[in-house]
């Protein structure tokens, strides 16, 4: 990750914090993790639900949406179905088919103009983390397996 993504991540991760300590969650960066890396834990709002571990890593921020994947744990490997939840769109232990990932956007070239480009103002790191909160609790926290 060159300087610049460096410093405008940093710039955006207290806000990202301080919304998932609003939902339960919470976002973790382990030192033997490359730049642009992190582990976010998502709480859903059904109390029977577990939480939900993304792996977001971010190569240019923020120009380029995140690849995310899941796991059962913080720097636990993504292959899991287990750890991955059952909404539109995630196929686990695959990618994420979405506008807001890097996979969906290199899987839809039509994807790259018009209401599903990716949009790098404001804070998109808090934008990923809201829609991966939103889906989750579209489907009340089920799991895919």
């Amino acid at each position: 990750m060159d300087a610049e993504s460096t410093v405008a991540l940093a710039r955006d991760v207290p806000a990202v914090e301080a919304y998932l300590a609003t939902t339960g969650g919470h976002l973790a960066r382990r030192n033997d993790d490359p730049a642009g890396l992190y582990w976010v834990t998502i709480r859903p709002t059904n109390p029977a639900a577990a939480a939900f571990v993304a792996r977001v890593a971010w190569s240019v921020y923020p120009h380029r949406p995140p690849s995310i994947l899941f796991a059962t744990a913080v720097g636990e490997p993504t292959g899991d179905p287990r750890g991955w939840p059952a909404a539109a769109g995630y196929r686990a232990p695959v990618d994420i088919c979405k506008p807001f990932t890097a996979e969906g956007q290199n899987l839809h070239a039509e994807w790259a103009t018009g209401t599903h480009a990716w949009r790098n103002n404001g804070n998109p790191f808090l934008y990923v983390v809201e829609n991966l909160i939103d889906d989750i609790n579209r489907v009340q926290g089920a799991r895919a397996a």
